[in-house]
Order: structure tokens, then sequence, then C-alpha cells
């Protein structure tokens, strides 16, 4: 009997790929996309796909148009419902021995990832907070592990859930699989020191990662390879971020720059930060109450001086969260908030101590003590999230909560709606709203330590991950959109 072997079917499926043209490879992909959106709202994240007919899927088409362009704003902070109930409303997700640095949700709605100065990563169910699965870390300096053998600094999960990116001290940069909980590959001995942030540009798997050594570079993970370097800071680089369009923007640190990176144009834009900024009120229905004082008068006497809140030098731009493709926000360890704009040099609007500042205690030098008082402190800004092509943003510190902030409808300013309670050092942030999902879902990796160093020790913190679902007002309140929010700010 003659026995043939023929081609399996993933193996003529994969030379079909390879063999088809751009414009086979686009209605592919468009295929894909419009399958995605009809069977996204499945049961396990609260939708019936047979509700979803052709008017929404449209719908979403042009929502996702109008996002690319940067020309869709939402204005949803009024529609939660603030304070929140801790009780209630946050879940605790713990398992990590050490402080969690990272975090990073898929766009379905399904899992979350958190990452830790252990080594380790665990995968959480982000409706139930039930932990699914670890990928452990290893011993230092063994090679050829597969995983981390240090403190995992940052990750990222591409927008259609196939993979998530893993960086750290450890100078490599892994790529899993979310299906299959698989390591895939390793990109080591590209960066020279610590992996301190990374992206995955929205809607192409193509990944943004910085490092102290003040390079950015990028990779396309579809094939497993190294694309270009870019060079510009003159300093270790904080974080990255990204949308739609092939630009990324990247904090560096103590260089006290932002800058847009243009891929394909091969520039760069750069805003400047750093220097004093005065005190403002964080809310703007908070009255003016002086802050008065006593100190020493003529004679022993004492007298009542009005004491104004200090103003502290920005010395680093740690955090970074894009808004849109015009606007995005930096914060850094003198405890200021900057909004930007990419048509200006200098930031729209600052705000200082966003989270306040404490007094620190002297320390004693030879066994005497200091002259009686302290050092005023600011809490630093350690991570920001903002809820895309929206009015709203997060930020998170070690004073015990995370602060929502509202951008103004000018997208000039911005003010504080409320506070969420956070015992710990916030490392990292995220908020976004799963996709075709009205839920708007926080997520929050909290330590006792920063997730770079051990400069300060918050005993009060647990090590792990918090998961916030925010409450609308009313059901059924659709949230108000704007096509275009320059042509509103003209008009005010």
């Amino acid at each position: 009997m003659d026995l043939e072997f023929g081609p399996s079917e993933d193996e003529s499926a994969d030379e079909d790929l390879m063999n088809e043209t751009a414009a086979q490879k686009r209605l592919r992909l468009a295929k894909n996309y419009i399958d995605t959106l009809q069977h996204a709202g499945d049961d396990e994240i609260g939708y019936d796909a047979e509700d979803i007919d052709r008017d929404n899927i449209a719908d979403r088409l042009k929502q996702d148009a109008l996002e690319i362009q940067g020309r869709l704003h939402r204005h949803l902070t009024e529609t939660f419902q603030f304070p929140i109930n801790p009780e209630t409303a946050i879940k605790t997700c713990r398992g990590h021995n050490l402080s969690a640095t990272s975090i990073a949700a898929t766009d379905n709605g399904l899992y979350v990832y958190s990452g830790s100065k252990d080594g380790s990563i665990i995968k959480w169910d982000l409706k139930t907070g039930k932990k699914l699965h670890i990928f452990p870390g290893g011993r230092k300096n063994v090679e050829n592990f597969q995983g981390h053998t240090d403190h995992v600094v940052c990750l990222a999960v591409s927008s259609d859930n196939q993979f998530l990116a893993s960086g750290g001290k450890d100078k490599k940069i892994n790529v899993w699989s979310v299906q299959d909980n698989k390591w895939l590959h390793c990109f080591k001995q590209q960066h020279k020191d610590t992996i301190t942030g990374m992206s995955f540009r929205k809607g192409h798997n193509q990944l943004y990662t910085v490092s102290s050594d003040r390079t950015v570079k990028l990779w396309n993970v579809d094939e497993l390879s190294y694309i270009e370097t870019l060079f510009g800071h003159q300093d270790s680089i904080t974080a990255v971020d990204s949308l739609a369009k092939e630009h990324c923007v990247s904090t560096g640190g103590r260089d006290r720059t932002v800058r847009l990176w243009k891929i394909v144009e091969e520039s760069q834009l750069v805003f400047r930060g750093g220097g004093f900024i005065r005190p403002k009120k964080l809310n703007k229905d908070e009255p003016e109450e002086p802050k008065v004082v006593a100190t020493p008068g003529e004679d022993g006497g004492v007298v009542m001086k009005e004491k104004k809140d200090p103003s502290f030098l920005e010395g680093s731009m740690d955090c970074l969260a894009v808004i849109d493709e015009e606007n995005f926000l930096t914060g850094g360890d003198s405890g200021t908030i900057s909004l930007w704009n990419v048509n200006k040099k200098k930031a729209v609007f600052s705000m200082p101590l966003a989270h306040g500042y404490h007094t620190q205690p002297l320390d004693y030098t030879n066994g005497e003590a200091q002259p009686g008082g302290g050092v005023e402190t600011p809490y630093w800004i350690t991570s920001l999230a903002s809820l895309r092509y929206s009015d709203m943003f997060v930020s998170g510190s070690w004073n015990g909560t995370i602060r929502v902030w509202q951008i103004g409808k000018n997208m000039k300013n911005f003010s504080l709606v409320s506070t969420i309670p956070m015992a710990g050092v916030v490392n990292d942030l995220q908020l976004y709203q799963p996709t075709l999902s009205k839920k708007t879902v926080l997520v929050a990796a909290v330590g006792q330590e920063h997730k770079l160093g051990r400069w300060l020790r918050i005993k009060e913190g647990r090590n792990g991950v918090r998961i916030v679902e925010l409450s609308a007002k009313s059901k059924g309140e659709a949230p108000e959109e704007s096509e275009d929010d320059e042509e509103a700010a003209k008009d005010e």
C-alpha cells in the first residue's frame, strides 16, 4: 500500500501567509478585526455577541478612526460615582514575595499580569482576582533560563492580546504567549542596563523599550526581530508610552526632557521640564485659607505669620501617560504633574505638590541631634495612567492615596476629583475600558518599596495587585463625546 505524506494544514496555512500580497494581507486583517469586534462581547465580560449588530460595528470602526486621528475626546469623569467604597470596589490580589513593580492588562478585559522584584510574573483573572498562572523567576546570573533572573521592572501586552513582553534588571526582554502561558523568545545583550519601560504600538505588534543605558529600541514581535535603536537622551530613560501612530514618547529622568520620537520621519521633538513651579490649588472649588504659623518675635514674644507652601526644583521626570496623539502627562520627583501638547515646547499646565509633601526628620550627626524641625520633602509622582482619549487620569505616590483628576474641556488645565485609599508605594497604574465594555477598570501594582530602588519602605503597604472597578452614576448614561476638542477650545 502506497502512503503519500503531504504538507500538514498548519504548514499550508503558513505558506499561504508567506505568499499573500499586500492587498490580500489588508483584506485578511480587516476581516479578522471585524470578527474580533463581533466576538469580543462574550459572556465572560457580560455581553452577548448576538446583541452586537452591524450598526454597533460601524460605530466602533468610526470611533477607532477618530482615535487614530486624535480627534475623539470623551468627557467621562463626571459620569463616575466618587468617592468609591473601598470595601466593595477594591479587590486585593496577593502572591508576590516582594514589591509589585509593574502591571499590564489585556484589552479584552480577561487577564492582568503583574511583575515583581522577586523576578516572577503572575497572571490574574481580572474579573475574579484569582491567580491563574505563575512565570517563576530564577537565580541571578543563571544562563539560558526561560524567564527573569532579577527584578521585573516593566510589562506590556499587545493590543491583539497575543503577546506579553517583560523587561527588568537582568537587561533581558522576554516575550510570552498570552493564550498558551508559554515563553517564546528572549532578546538579550541588546540593552546594556536595566530595562525601565516598554509599550506596544496600538493595533500593531511593534514594541518600544527604554533603558537606563539612555537608548530607545524598536522590535518586531511578530517576527521576533530587532529593528533599530534611537539615541538622544542624556540620562537614564525612565518611561515610554505610545498609541496608534508610529510615534513614541519617552521621559529622560534627570536630563529633564521629554522626547517625541517620529519613527518614519527619523526625527524627534524635545520638550524641556525642570525649574521651580509655584504651588496651586488642587481643586478649583477649594477655598483659599492662608496657613498661619507661630514664629519668635521681639522681646521673646510670638508673632503669627503666614506660611506658604514650599516650592521644589524638578530634578527628575520619572513617569508618563499619553492621553491622545497630541497631549500627554508627566510626573517626577518634585511632586509635579505637567500637561503637555506636542505643539508647545513648554508644559501647558503644571500642578506642583500634586500629592502633597511631608516633613522628613533630620538625621543625627556625630551623635548630636540637628536643630528642631525637619526637611520638607514632596511625595514623588511614582506612576501615571490616563483613560485614553478622555478627560480622566490617575496618579500614584506613597502618601496613601491614588488621586483621580479631570482635564478641562479646553485641554489646558486639570483639577482633583477624588482620592482612592491605597497604602504603600504605587509603582504602576493602568486605567482602561475593556473592548466593547462600558465598565472602567483601574489596576495598580503596589509594594512596600519603590520599583527602582530601596530609598524608602512603607511598612503599612502590602505587596500585590489592586483591582478597582469604577461604577457609573446611573445605568445607561452615555458618555459625551467630542470629535474635535480643538474646535471646542476655539469656541471658548
